[in-house]
């Protein structure tokens, strides 16, 4: 998590929602294009109604990340708009620094989890099953009592680790915690580790591993890193080289590009491709998003969009990592943070990157074959019995807030004789609904007016 960077903040911007759409020579609303076509290709989407694949899962993109602006139990006041989410994991880091869990006196190490356990109960509370960044080091232990520098006794880290994982793991009994060595080695502000040299991070993954492996009486977790700040290969294969217990493969991802991520999969699997105990740990995008820094498109439609093209991207990955939106509120003092809900101080506003997860979450039963997808509208397409459903995504990577609106050209193609209704739902906006009478089984065309930065649902449903 960034907490110290710099804060950029963007001007506000206008974004203008035209809707419409037009079905056969039967046209409802306006029907043109503000969007300039050159340097990209319009979407022209063909749909097969008689195809079936995969049933809709939702776990591995309903993850997220909380940061540590502040040293107390963040998620606990959201906790109903957040079990909302249906969250499958939620992350947090700074579980030493940020919760002071571990003391020193004449015994050797205490341990104090009161603070931690408010924010464990509080994740469990929502449904979702913690992510432990074991990070910063306890300053009675650190090297010059610094939190970003390795201890003093690496031994004693590995105790650290221990109690944790018999605390977390054993105690409280909540099984399947991931738990990440680290957060951010890489950055500067966070210690500035490298795979060598005197500062290691392999040196302190492996002490940690130790603690894991020390661990008794308790429920089943799991153990990886690095979590840098972007995919390195050569950390990866140091990681490896390493030797010590490795149950997953984590990192993060800041880029305006919404197809980053899945790049970096496929490179991740083609450079891996001969060896399989590699290719197939399990991945974890602990914090993602168009930018590092806070930025008030964050609290736009824009960051919605991204945020959907992002997990449209990744869809059809397999395995699919999992992707963990940060984050999920924003600190006390932040007026354009990261957060997908607002500070309970300023009201926890739900942004609209928040209703981007159930705006896809409308999408059911079995997916549908569909081609077409331009530079700027990509979309998925789901049959739940006789009703199709199709997301539409328009986002411009390259120019964040651009007016990109398009027309785009739908055709269902064996779809069965009868009558139909035909619904537009517009993502934060107004529904439009419209009869279709079917008279053969012939392509039925479609128009369908997609704003800039925005979603549009359309659903097409047999006529009760």
């Amino acid at each position: 998590m960034f907490i110290n960077r710099k804060s950029i903040t963007s001007k506000d911007w206008i974004l203008f929602v035209l809707i419409g759409f037009a079905i056969g020579l039967i046209s409802v609303g306006p029907s043109f294009d503000l969007r300039s076509r050159a340097g990209g290709t319009p979407a022209n989407i063909i749909i097969d109604a008689s195809s079936s694949g995969e049933r809709i899962s939702t776990e591995w993109f309903h993850a997220f990340s909380q940061g540590g602006e502040e040293s107390t139990d963040m998620i606990g006041p959201v906790v109903a708009p957040v079990s909302a989410l249906s969250p499958s994991y939620i992350r947090i880091d700074h579980i030493y620094d940020g919760y002071a869990t571990v003391t020193r006196n004449t015994q050797g190490l205490q341990y104090d989890w009161t603070r931690l356990d408010q924010a464990l109960d509080s994740i469990v509370k929502t449904g979702a099953t913690p992510v432990l960044a074991l990070s910063y080091m306890p300053d009675v232990i650190a090297k010059d009592g610094s939190i970003i520098r390795q201890p003093n006794v690496w031994l004693e880290w590995t105790e650290v680790v221990k109690a944790t994982i018999e605390h977390v793991s054993g105690t409280k009994r909540i099984t399947n915690v991931y738990y990440e060595v680290w957060n951010e080695p890489d950055l500067g502000q966070f210690g500035g580790w490298k795979y060598y040299g005197d500062l290691n991070y392999l040196t302190l993954y492996a002490f940690a591993a130790r603690g894991a492996s020390r661990a008794n009486q308790v429920q089943p977790f799991k153990l990886g890193g690095p979590s840098t700040t972007a995919m390195y290969t050569a950390w990866i294969d140091a990681l490896v080289k390493n030797g010590h217990r490795l149950d997953f493969l984590s990192w993060h991802v800041y880029d305006k590009r919404t197809t980053r991520i899945r790049e970096d999969i496929l490179k991740f699997q083609e450079k891996y491709r001969d060896n399989e105990h590699i290719r197939t740990l399990p991945i974890l995008i602990t914090e993602y998003g168009f930018t590092g820094s806070k930025d008030a498109l964050y609290s736009s439609s824009y960051a919605a969009a991204y945020t959907a093209a992002t997990i449209r991207q990744v869809w059809d990955l397999n395995p699919r990592p999992i992707l963990f939106t940060f984050q999920l509120k924003d600190g006390p003092s932040q007026e354009d943070g990261w957060g997908i809900i607002g500070h309970e101080s300023k009201g926890a506003i739900k942004k609209p990157r928040y209703h981007a997860f159930s705006f896809l979450d409308q999408l059911k039963g079995e997916r549908l074959t569909l081609t077409g997808e331009g530079s700027w509208v990509t979309a998925l397409a789901y049959k739940d019995e006789a009703t199709i459903r199709v997301v539409f995504i328009n986002v411009d990577p390259d120019t964040p807030g651009a007016i990109h609106s398009e027309n785009v050209p739908v055709t269902i193609e064996h779809l069965p004789p009868g009558q139909y209704t035909m619904r537009l739902r517009y993502f934060l906006g107004s529904d439009t609904t419209k009869g279709i009478h079917i008279i053969d089984g012939n392509p039925r065309k479609i128009e369908v007016y997609i704003p800039a930065n925005s979603l549009v649902l359309l659903e097409v449903s047999p006529k009760k």
